[in-house]
């Protein structure tokens, strides 16, 4: 096995092992010393393929936004505008999200130590799919830097000055309406995560998606 493919392989027994006992058993519940165990691994090779245990962490979670990136086109397509395109991304995005909150919320809301800007070393969509070239979901160009960014802020900000640039809406707004959608989402997607009663999150679901739609008019 050539070193790159065997850094590769190495590389994912760690994120689908922390896939596992994400999905098994919480966020909360990953630790270097389970990961270690399991692998058959010590933490000095875990830190010599990540930066941290948080980066891992954050790999691992983003398999779990592929049927976002996978359904996402399809869900648009019945949009006639940019702000019916805007309402519907945020639709999805609620839809997939409430199904698995402590999953999203560790990706967009929690306190790893990862630096989102830093494309080279902490980009973490592109490096999850270089090491899964197979679970790259074709979207529109459109919405690639959209979908390769996890700053939840920049995301529904490069949306809204479409939507100032159509009309929609002006640009005084745009820092108001950013806010409070991210403020609606975070808030919404914390209640979600504290229950495990699938009827009380897709209510919770689609009061963040009623509110979130009237920001819009704000």
């Amino acid at each position: 096995m050539r070193r790159l493919e065997r850094k590769l392989a190495i590389k994912k027994k760690f994120i689908d092992t922390t896939m596992t006992i994400i999905k098994e058993e919480g966020v909360e519940k990953v630790s270097i010393r389970k990961i270690a165990k399991i692998t058959g691994y010590n933490s000095a090779t875990l830190y010599t393929y990540f930066r941290n245990l948080d980066y891992l962490i954050l790999l691992s979670s983003i398999k779990f936004l592929k049927e976002y990136f996978k359904g996402l086109n399809e869900y648009l397509a019945k949009a006639k505008d940019s702000l019916e395109e805007a309402i519907l991304m945020w639709e999805f995005f609620c839809k997939c999200s409430f199904e698995r909150p402590k999953i999203y919320r560790s990706i967009f809301f929690s306190d790893l130590d990862y630096d989102q800007k830093n494309i080279e070393n902490c980009c973490a969509i592109e490096e999850f799919y270089k090491i899964y070239p197979e679970d790259i979901s074709k979207f529109s160009s459109k919405f690639e830097s959209i979908m390769l960014n996890l700053d939840l802020y920049q995301r529904n900000k490069e949306i809204l000055i479409n939507l100032v640039n159509e009309g929609f809406i002006t640009l005084d707004k745009v820092e108001s309406i950013n806010d409070l959608q991210l403020l609606i989402y975070k808030g919404l997607l914390e209640e979600a995560a504290k229950t495990e009663n699938i009827d009380e999150r897709r209510a919770l679901c689609d009061k963040t998606i009623k509110y979130i739609k009237r920001c819009y008019n704000f």
